[in-house]
């Protein structure tokens, strides 16, 4: 009897012990998940960074800010807009259209950190698609709603987004640069690293 009371404890003792072996792998694999997410995110943003400062897109943008909003006024240009083809040699907007298009489309699927990305983003998205509307709704009529629907996805949250933060993103418990007036350092201070960052001497 004393044997199997002694054996039902070590086995009670044993389950106990394997539920936390398994919690705790549990817990690291979550713990782990959510560092590879955070890197992936800050991977992909990092990639959009550099695709918006390529010189070719910046070239795009340029034009779509200058040229194309004198263009888009002429009747004849936006009936180019018509063909089953579009001249792209003629309409290099279409190739800022496309990426996008694309980064609308990861945003949309959740491959991309919404909040990381609208926080950047938000106004220059915006003022694209108010630059590229009348061309994009101009082909709209011959090809229907769903083209260019990923990067009107963006446009929108990014305009809900500068909607919900009227005043920015800026966390509130963080005083501003203004309100640390005479808080800190002067200028000539020697600066050693610690551990804990920078420390005046």
């Amino acid at each position: 009897m004393l044997q199997a009371m002694s054996i039902d404890k070590w086995s009670l003792l044993t389950n106990a012990i394997t539920l936390l072996v398994i919690t705790a792998t549990a817990l690291a694999a979550l713990i782990q998940l959510r560092h590879l997410r955070a890197q992936n995110t800050l991977n992909a943003e990092l990639a959009i960074l550099k695709d918006w400062n390529d010189p070719q897109f910046r070239q795009w943008r340029l034009y779509v800010a200058g040229e194309m909003q004198t263009k888009i006024k002429d009747p004849a240009f936006l009936a180019e807009y018509d063909a089953p083809e579009v001249d792209r040699s003629r309409h290099p907007e279409l190739y800022a259209c496309d990426w996008l298009e694309q980064i609308g489309s990861y945003l949309k699927y959740g491959l991309l950190d919404a909040d990381v990305l609208l926080d950047v983003t938000s106004t220059s998205i915006n003022r694209l698609w108010n630059q590229l509307a009348p061309a994009i709704e101009r082909m709209r009529v011959t090809r229907g709603d769903g083209l260019y629907e990923n990067f009107e996805y963006w446009a929108a949250k990014g305009r809900l987004w500068a909607k919900a933060h009227p005043g920015g993103a800026y966390p509130r418990s963080m005083p501003r640069m203004r309100d640390l007036k005479g808080v800190g350092v002067g200028p000539g201070t020697i600066f050693r690293p610690t551990i804990f960052g920078d420390t005046p001497e």
